[in-house]
């Protein structure tokens, strides 16, 4: 089965060259699946309007009015693949795939409207949320309401132990996978103590089995990607066996682009939607979707 990298950062400012060498890293560390990732804040207004601070200031109702923020979905990153991982695919008959995913870092929960528009479900190949608090961490985990195939748990962020095991158990039921980020902790003491914390917790007490869990680099240069099988121990570090360990590196990240698959092309998962070819048919058609079949990710 192919090993996934879901998580390589790319914005803007993201330079061919050094996206190049983060990519013909992946390659040559094993990687044949790799996520170029955009993160964007997601914020319902400007303003802070804690209790705390309305009490203070003693603030009349009308100034407290929220003005929501106008979120637009940002432009999908457009990549080339290097040339040098071109050739080498061709003369060994290897298969290198590149996709896209809005890593959306979310602050309050009245915005999250935003992210069932068509721009955002269809644009990207994988939509992952990222609390940016407790608070709203209980929130996602709680609402059915928007479509994603990734829950970041940020290591540098140690308030969102513990976790709520009931509610994680649940989310996952529904398909959605929980995300390790390992990058802060190849270079920080701190971080990686977060790690573990999060990764034994994860794994003694929510899945047992390996089930929901995967790992990401979140990589802003070659130095920071670490192979598959050096992933594979670090899942045993948590807790799991070889078994499990390798699962978190190839089976849990397939089914992921599996479930994206899944939200951008069926409808519930029994009906393929696909566009006509034929001019005559302007229409977008329809038909049976057959689990069984092989799927192309």
């Amino acid at each position: 089965m192919p090993f996934c990298e879901l998580f390589i950062p790319v914005d803007s400012s993201t330079t061919e060259d050094n996206l190049s060498k983060l990519l013909i890293s992946c390659f040559d560390l094993g990687y044949d699946r790799v996520v170029l990732s955009q993160t964007d804040n997601l914020r319902a207004s400007n303003s802070n309007s804690s209790s705390a601070k309305k009490k203070k200031q003693k603030i009349s109702e009308t100034e407290l009015v929220k003005t929501a923020s106008s979120w637009t979905c940002p432009k999908r990153f457009v990549a080339r693949m290097p040339d040098i991982i071109i050739q080498r695919c061709r003369s060994t008959n290897r298969k290198f795939r590149l996709y896209s995913r809005i890593n959306v870092i979310v602050h309050d929960n009245q915005s999250l409207h935003y992210l069932k528009r068509a721009e955002v479900q269809q644009h990207f190949d994988i939509i992952s949320l990222q609390p940016a608090s407790r608070d709203i961490l209980l929130y996602l985990l709680s609402s059915t309401t928007i479509q994603h195939e990734l829950l970041v748990l940020d290591p540098s962020d140690a308030e969102l132990l513990p976790f709520p095991t009931k509610l994680m158990r649940a989310t996952a039921e529904r398909g959605v996978t929980f995300e390790l980020i390992y990058s802060n902790a190849l270079r920080d003491s701190f971080e990686r103590r977060n790690l573990l914390a999060f990764g034994r917790s994860l794994a003694t007490n929510i899945f047992k089995h390996g089930q929901s869990i995967v790992f990401s680099s979140n990589a802003k240069n070659p130095l920071q990607i670490r192979s598959p099988y050096d992933m594979m121990e670090i899942g045993q570090l948590f807790g799991f066996n070889q078994e499990i360990s390798r699962k978190l590196v190839d089976q849990n990240p397939m089914d992921v682009l599996a479930r994206s698959f899944s939200r951008k092309q069926t409808v519930q998962g029994t009906a393929w939607l696909e566009t006509a070819t034929d001019e005559k048919e302007e229409a977008t058609t329809a038909k049976p979707f057959i689990a069984t079949e092989t799927i192309l990710l």
